[in-house]
């Protein structure tokens, strides 16, 4: 079996942590467990390293605070040669500094003492986007490091966080104008003890949750938030064109949404509704060059009746939407937004506005109608306008005001 290889009938789970009797009190709370998971228990890090190597796993749950190497040295470990695996700190030690660390290498951070009913929903998530996308991808589609970002959003959030007079509403406001930037915050804060219970997609809550100092640290963090790189054959334009759409889609969502108890879960879905052609341009940036090109056609222009999720499977052999729906999902952010990002690319007209997901395929459909397409065909056919009920169409209206107020 070679490293980084996961081959077991039932998934295997490893838990780590140098105390026996806390790997004895995982026993007993898990044992109910045995029928549906293969579970092994390593008395600290080296132990575990000793275990991978006779049998990798699904997902490792490691302490963090542990004499000689620690969770999070363990994890950079298990990150580079079990790439596979997912990762799990669960820990009742941590200082901010430290959480900086965790949030990189982890997947999840659960906070001791963790109850049984967090744990297990933890490691189910985490083994069922595996299963879901399989072992050969799912590295590529659910375990990116980091996405690209346009510069110009770089500059301006380094700035603000300079500012003594920055408060979280402030930052998240500009973050709001960058997708990637939202996943990985909305990710971090979602994937940590911050939001025991509850999912956070609110960018705004999100950073007042983890504070300006931890965020500042993100930002500076290059392997998690980074410039976008020309040199995979992806044009610049691309960038520039989907963070706009993105960007108005948003904006649409939440005058669709306003005053409904699902707006914030609209807004977010709808600025990420396109993350997965930023998972594409950083994992597999020569082949989606390649589908963009197809998809385009010699026109430059999309022909009427390709969607680039199919161009995108062809030669890729997975599209932008899956690769979004099982990122988010492997991020742990909340399931509407998950939902509506995997059904953004509608082939009908959503007949009203009534939760999160018809707000994006909607608002998606109309922004592609007036700016151009990014993922559909090209033309404006599929929209008929005449099917809008009122609160659709007032909000419509108030977005095109809007749009044409900002571009005068």
């Amino acid at each position: 079996m070679t490293p980084g290889s996961v081959v077991t009938e039932r998934p295997h789970i490893l838990f780590v942590d140098d105390e026996p009797r806390i790997l004895g009190g995982l026993r007993r709370m898990l044992r109910t467990y045995r029928d549906r998971w293969d579970m092994s228990f390593a008395e600290g890090a080296e132990a575990a390293l000793v275990a991978l190597r006779d049998r990798p796993c699904d997902v490792i749950v490691s302490d963090y605070r542990m004499p000689g190497m620690n969770g999070a040295q363990l994890l950079e470990r298990v990150r580079l040669e079990y790439p596979g695996t997912a990762r799990v700190i669960l820990s009742g030690q941590t200082n901010e500094d430290n959480l900086l660390s965790i949030m990189v290498l982890a997947h999840e951070f659960l906070t001791k003492p963790s109850s049984p009913e967090q744990l297990v929903a933890t490691v189910e998530r985490l083994i069922d986007v595996r299963a879901t996308t399989g072992a050969g991808t799912r590295s590529e589609r659910a375990d990116v490091q980091s996405l690209p970002s346009p510069p110009h959003t770089l500059i301006e959030l380094t700035a603000a966080l300079d500012n003594d007079e920055a408060s979280a509403r402030s930052i998240g406001t500009i973050i709001e104008q960058d997708p990637a930037a939202t996943a990985k915050v909305l990710q971090l804060v979602n994937s940590s003890a911050y939001t025991v219970g509850r999912k956070i997609s609110d960018v705004g809550q999100a950073v007042a949750l983890l504070g300006l100092h931890t965020v500042r640290g993100l930002v500076l963090m290059h392997d998690l938030i980074r410039t976008f790189d020309v040199a995979g054959g992806v044009p610049a334009a691309w960038m520039d064109g989907l963070t706009l759409h993105s960007v108005e889609t948003s904006r649409l969502c939440r005058m669709f949404a306003d005053g409904t108890d699902w707006e914030s879960n609209a807004f977010t879905a709808g600025l990420l509704h396109e993350v997965g052609q930023l998972v594409l341009a950083s994992t597999r940036p020569g082949e989606f060059a390649e589908a963009l090109e197809a998809w385009r056609g010699p026109e430059a222009e999309p022909a009427d009746t390709a969607f680039l999720c199919v161009t995108e499977s062809a030669i890729i052999g997975f599209s932008h939407i899956d690769a979004g729906a099982d990122l988010l999902r492997f991020w742990g952010l909340p399931v509407p937004v998950i939902e509506a990002v995997a059904g953004h690319a509608a082939t009908v007209q959503p007949g009203a506005v009534v939760d999160a997901s018809s707000a994006v395929a909607l608002a998606h459909m109309v922004v592609e109608a007036e700016m151009g397409p990014v993922c559909g065909p090209g033309g404006a056919a599929s929209l008929d306008e005449d099917q809008f009920d009122d609160q659709a169409r007032e909000a419509i209206t108030r977005w095109r005001r809007e749009r044409s107020r900002h571009q005068q």
